[in-house]
Order: structure tokens, then sequence, then C-alpha cells
């Protein structure tokens, strides 16, 4: 329970920072995306990767060895739902496609590293013993 509080802590501290160096990039270069825009791709990304992670801990637990198999499961969701809801229905009124993708995928790479960092140190985690 210790580690899935620190792995939750981390990934919070991870999406804060990033986060605000991208408003600040944001805000710096006049780009068309509103604060609430992007709070709003960073809350969602950051909610895709704690239920990608719980569902490798899930799984971890079970002892099935299918953790790799979760992960790329709720890689595939968490691409799918943001394709859904921010590419698809033009939720960011921005004119240039590029802009809206690249405003997506920094949330979306940086918890994709977390998880997979965190899937790393789990595989990588002596057994414990009873």
């Amino acid at each position: 329970m210790k580690s899935i509080v620190q792995h939750l802590v981390q990934l919070i501290a991870v999406i804060c920072l990033v986060g605000s160096i991208h408003l600040i990039t944001i805000l710096k270069f006049n780009y068309n995306v509103t604060f609430l825009q992007l709070f709003v791709m960073y809350s969602v990304n950051a909610g895709l990767a704690v239920f990608g992670y719980l569902g490798i801990r899930f799984m971890y637990a079970l002892k099935t060895q299918a953790e790799g198999f979760a992960f790329l499961l709720g890689s595939f969701v968490k691409f799918g739902v943001l394709y859904v809801l921010f590419l698809d229905n033009g939720f960011l009124a921005v004119t240039n496609p590029k802009e809206v993708f690249m405003h997506v995928f920094v949330p979306y790479v940086i918890s994709l590293i977390w998880e997979i960092w965190v899937l790393a140190n789990i595989l990588n985690a002596p057994p414990k013993t009873a």
C-alpha cells in the first residue's frame, strides 16, 4: 500500500511540474489554449494514468504475470479516450491541428513515461517473502 501511495504522489508531482512548464510556455508564446482546457487535458490524462496503474497493480496482486498486457490495454484505452475527447470533437477551438495534437500529446507522453517507469520498478522488484 505504501508503494501505491508513493507512486501516485510521484505521478501528481510530475504532472504538476510538467503542466506548469507547459502553461508557462503557452503563456509566453500566446497559443490559443486556455488554462481550463490545459487543466482538463492534464486531469483526464492523470485520471487515465491512475486507472492504468491500478490495473497493473491488480494484475500484479493476482500473480498472473499479465502486468505488461494490462499496461498495453491501458495505453490503448487512454489513447482512444484522448482522441475521442480532445482531437475528434473540437474541444480545443484552435485553427492549427498540429497545435492541438501537441497540447494533447505532451500530457500523454509524460504519463506514459511515468507508467513505463513504474511498471519497470514493479517487475524488477524482488519478490515478497511470506
